[in-house]
């Protein structure tokens, strides 16, 4: 079976659910290009490498700021964690 897929005036792309099957609202898809072939996969079932889960996890505490107050120094001690 064979599908036309239209990009909008605003380059939105909308696929049909008979496309796609039945979708969950708010499932993110990742997007990934082999050759001409544009390929969609549900994020919540891609299992990442190391390497993309430390660059994810670099690019999560880069978003945060350096001038953001810590835990003091207390707060981290052994005694105190338990209060």
């Amino acid at each position: 079976m064979t599908h036309i897929l239209k990009v909008n005036e605003h380059g939105d792309l909308y696929l049909p659910s008979e496309v796609l099957g039945k979708l969950q609202p708010g499932t993110l898809y990742s997007l990934e290009f082999q050759g001409d072939v544009l390929i969609l996969r549900p994020e919540r079932s891609r299992i990442l490498s190391p390497e993309e889960k430390a660059a994810k996890w670099r690019r999560w505490a880069a978003s945060h700021s350096a001038n953001s107050p810590g835990l003091p120094d207390e707060a981290l001690r052994r005694e105190n964690i338990y209060d």
